[in-house]
């Protein structure tokens, strides 16, 4: 049994899977770390946890008591040059995120083409993966809630007003709401269109993320909503370099 944790700026999703597929599933709040301690203890023989985390030494350390509590050896994930068939075009190859390091393994392996891989939580990241399994760069802009916020925040007239999608917004609260869904629409048809550019042809699209539903309809519907890149990603890395 191996446990992957994804800890995201807000949340974290953990899964067990058994080596042939995913056990058990959930997602929980930052402030609940200590109630994964249940569902995790009525699941025997966990052989090993392999993390993500983006979240500070508080979050981790919490994480870190839970599984010391129930005796399970964990393991963080860093991005490395080259891991499970992707290599990494980083300047320095340890400051991409382990999240999005994941996600590309694991996109990778769902596809064996080239793709934009996309993350829509907190931030959005926008990732280009080349036909030979290299991660060329990527782009992190500000999400849908970071955007909408700080238009609230820093904009006089603009207040926490919730919007609807519309081609035309004609309040101001549609108005903020597409306009951050079609900005972050903008930065990922970019990356598509330069790696098509690259790669001669139209890359698949694959968006993960709890805004991931949002953000395709910004798109017209196109990409393929795929769910748990990351936890996916680390699966994949704790069976192919086992420590």
């Amino acid at each position: 049994m191996i446990l992957a944790i994804d800890v995201g700026n807000t949340r974290i999703k953990w899964g067990i899977h058994s080596g042939l597929g995913w056990r058990k599933q959930g997602v929980i709040g930052h402030d609940a770390v200590a109630h994964l301690a249940a569902p995790l203890r009525a699941v025997p023989k966990i052989r090993q946890a392999v993390i993500s985390s983006v979240a500070d030494e508080k979050i981790d350390a919490a994480l870190q008591a839970v599984l010391d509590q129930l005796g399970i050896a964990s393991r963080r994930v860093k991005a490395e040059k080259k891991t499970c068939g992707v290599s990494n075009g980083y300047a320095e190859a340890a400051q991409l995120g382990s999240d999005r390091w994941a996600a590309l393994i694991a996109a990778w392996h769902n596809r064996r083409a080239a793709c934009v891989v996309v993350s829509a939580g907190t931030a959005l990241t926008v990732d280009a993966l080349s036909s030979r399994g290299e991660f060329l760069g990527g782009l992190i802009v500000p999400g849908l809630s970071m955007m909408k916020a700080a238009l609230a925040a820093n904009t006089a007239g603009v207040g926490p007003i919730d919007g609807q999608l519309h081609e035309f917004p004609a309040s101001t609260g549609d108005a903020v709401h597409s306009g951050a869904l079609r900005a972050m629409a903008g930065a990922v048809e970019s990356m598509r269109e330069s790696l098509a550019r690259r790669e001669g042809a139209a890359p698949a699209l694959l968006l993960a993320g709890g805004d991931a539903e949002a953000l395709q309809a910004a798109l017209s519907g196109t990409g393929e909503i795929v769910d748990n890149l990351v936890l996916e990603g680390l699966v994949l890395i704790a069976k192919e370099t086992p420590e």
